[in-house]
């Protein structure tokens, strides 16, 4: 099957686009944050991920809405469209598209280890496989999830027992309602910023519990754990005594905390590790892999390593006679 990186993934012999950036005539949305969610003339997602869409921006009128729930077949003129749970955020989905030439799985972004507010990622065979590798380098390994989850509670207690506010640093869709399902479970009701709040009202429409929380109305702060996007830290000068910590998989560099302007970072992520991204392409069994988003050539020359036929997508690749 043919695969071009140009708009997103486009499929041309199939007449669809995976993820694309610009307007298309099909495409496929594998989950709702900005830089892989658009609108198109038709648009294909999962109930969850159009729902999330739209909170942030309505569809124009004119265009055709395909919500298509898991393990769903939608069939167009030339291809079978399946979407698969890929473990990122809630409603985020891998695609499988079949057609008479063979079977392609897209992953967008996934993530293989347990989340608390989104659905466990599966795995497909596909005789094709073009997959993100965001930390598709051999020393990013994160570590369980249970002791990040304990060190991100100690932090909020310790900052709290000591008079100071707790701010966590963490996106608007995804990252921000682990947070609240994760604090929530230890009896934790969290401030959180006005982006997070209108995100977290489309995980409860779909039945997910993110436990009691409060909107941030400038001064409700006062002896609360804080949930707030990164690009909102410019606010944090006028809430006096606080204690920063950011929740990303980059917490694994050395130099996060001062990448991120923060007094703690933690590895919570919602991409699979190095180890991860192994095992769901061993577990496709795909004839040739495509790597894109992240450390594509380096990933790509690990796959060739264990022996599989793998290619950075989009070029760059470099054929090793020995490694």
């Amino acid at each position: 099957m043919e695969v071009r990186l140009r708009n997103g993934i486009h499929l041309p012999g199939c007449g669809l686009w995976l993820d694309p950036k610009r307007k298309a005539p099909i495409g496929v949305v594998s989950h709702a944050h900005s830089d892989h969610a658009g609108w198109h003339e038709v648009t294909i997602a999962t109930p969850a991920t159009m729902d999330l869409m739209r909170a942030r921006k309505p569809p124009p009128a004119g265009i055709t809405l395909v919500e298509l729930p898991y393990r769903e077949i939608f069939t167009t003129d030339r291809a079978r469209i399946t979407l698969i749970p890929a473990g990122h955020v809630f409603g985020s989905a891998q695609v499988l598209v079949e057609t008479e030439e063979g079977s392609l799985l897209y992953t967008g972004d996934f993530k293989r280890g347990e989340s608390l507010t989104c659905e466990a990622a599966a795995s497909v065979r596909a005789g094709t496989l073009v997959t993100e590798c965001t930390f598709g380098r051999s020393r990013y390994a994160f570590p369980p999830i249970e002791e990040t989850r304990k060190r991100i509670v100690g932090f909020c207690n310790r900052v709290l027992i000591e008079g100071e506010t707790p701010v966590l640093l963490a996106y608007s869709l995804g990252k921000a309602q682990e947070l609240m399902a994760i604090l929530s479970r230890e009896g934790i009701s969290p401030v959180i910023h006005e982006s997070v709040a209108a995100m977290s009202a489309v995980y409860a429409k779909h039945g997910v519990d993110l436990g009691s929380h409060m909107v941030w109305n400038g001064r409700n702060h006062g002896g609360r754990v804080m949930i707030i996007p990164p690009n909102a830290r410019r606010r944090l000068a006028a809430l006096g005594n606080i204690r920063s910590a950011v929740l990303s998989g980059w917490a694994l560099n050395a130099d996060a905390v001062y990448r991120y302007g923060c007094d703690e970072a933690f590895p919570l992520s919602d991409h699979a590790d190095h180890g991860e991204l192994i095992e769901h392409v061993e577990e496709v069994c795909a004839r040739r892999v495509y790597t894109v988003h992240g450390f594509t050539e380096e990933f790509a020359g690990d796959l060739r390593y264990l022996g599989m036929d793998a290619l950075a997508l989009g070029g760059g690749n470099q054929l090793e006679l020995l490694r």
